[in-house]
């Protein structure tokens, strides 16, 4: 499929952000408890439901490698973190658990198809979707088989999990090429509610109180109750939404297909900013901190943008395209990129301060947690990296 090259985000966005509280703090104290809160260093697939990107360890630059573990194929999927253990798909179908002290793994399961999507921690589960059309749950401490979940297309975004109030239940959230985002129970693998959409869906959902929102190749955003799976909005965006809203504070912020870095305030109810620098595409989701947002392009470039104004403070460049969604820790920025470089980015003033050659394309993004950065790659394998021993 051949995406658009640029639309502009700005007028359905405003009209889709009135009315819709977007932060546990525009919420009303219901809203602002329906979301689960895995107990975890990186539980999902950009560390949190609202998708900030931002990890609550601080890893320091320089690093040095762990470990690295051979899963066979390229490996796409970020990965989840708890109990001292990596979780992680790849193309060879195979979903591993890595142990994180020792880079050895804990145990494996097999699929029939390639794994790209990440997974989440949910409960005692570890939940992903594969390329065969299933969702997978299984018990983390033995990868044991829990249950199955059969949609009728591939899955190659990662899920989200939420609480519902109304039920007591938790609930996986999770698109398909099926064209439907499904809502299923943690507990027993049934189908709640499936929202159907207009063409596929291949990324990941946000969840933000009970509102779920997310994008597809059908060229809307969608706004879906996550109670009921019933449609409270859809807007015509004219071109893929490629990445996942990342939210905070009530101010949201978008990096699209078409060529545009927004942010809106939903309080408010107004556009707060527009960056557009090139045409090349965002594909990668962007990070938001309390001051800034780092988003990065198809034009070899992170970007640090001024939170509140939305001016560019600097551009990074690499030597070809990142599609490798950046993840903040301390006052570094790390990401990958299609260059076959890992790179730490230092978030004052834009500055290499670390690099490791793999070799491969790197378009998995990291995961910050327990001391370790984790990351896959296109040569088949997953690295751990951690802040080098003070002399």
């Amino acid at each position: 499929m051949r995406l658009p090259n640029s639309f502009s985000a700005i007028a359905f966005l405003v009209l889709f952000l009135r009315g819709i509280p977007l932060s546990a703090e525009e919420a009303s104290p219901e809203e602002a408890t329906t979301v689960a809160a895995p107990v975890s260093p990186w539980p999902l697939f950009r560390g949190d439901a609202e998708m900030q990107g931002v990890s609550k360890e601080t890893l320091l630059a320089p690093l040095e490698l762990a470990w690295s573990f051979e899963a066979g194929k390229t490996v796409i999927a970020t990965a989840v973190l708890a109990d001292g253990r990596a979780y992680i798909g790849s193309h060879s179908g195979i979903f591993h658990a890595i142990d994180l002290a020792t880079g050895k793994e804990a145990w494996r399961y097999e699929t029939k198809d390639r794994i790209e999507a990440s997974g989440c921690i949910a409960g005692e589960a570890v939940v992903f979707g594969s390329g065969d059309g299933f969702v997978y749950a299984l018990k983390r401490s033995d990868g044991s088989f829990l249950w199955k979940y059969e949609t009728e297309g591939q899955i190659m975004g990662a899920a989200n999990v939420f609480a519902n109030p109304d039920d007591g239940e938790t609930y996986i959230l999770v698109g398909s090429y099926d064209f439907f985002l499904h809502c299923v129970n943690l507990k027993t693998g049934e189908l709640k509610w499936k929202y159907e959409t207009e063409n596929n869906v291949n990324g990941a959902p946000s969840l933000v109180g009970y509102k779920i929102l997310f994008g597809g190749c059908d060229g809307f955003l969608h706004a879906v109750d996550a109670r009921t799976g019933k449609k409270i909005d859809s807007f015509e965006a004219g071109a893929y939404i490629a990445n996942t809203v990342a939210v905070r504070e009530g101010k949201a912020y978008i990096a699209t297909y078409g060529n545009e870095v927004a942010a809106f305030d939903v309080a408010e109810k107004k556009k707060l900013w527009l960056f557009r620098e090139r045409d090349f595409e965002y594909f990668a989701s962007p990070a938001v901190t309390e001051e800034s947002v780092f988003t990065a392009s198809r034009d070899k470039r992170l970007y640090r943008l001024d939170r509140k104004t939305g001016d560019l403070i600097w551009e990074f460049k690499a030597r070809n395209p990142i599609d490798s969604s950046p993840v903040v820790s301390g006052g570094q920025v790390y990401f990958g990129a299609d260059d076959g470089f890992l790179y730490g980015i230092s978030c004052e003033t834009g500055e290499e301060t670390w690099s490791y050659e793999i070799g491969e394309e790197v378009k998995s993004s990291p995961a910050i947690g327990e001391g370790l950065l984790v990351i896959g790659c296109g040569d088949g394998n997953v690295y751990a990296f951690r802040s080098a021993a003070k002399p």
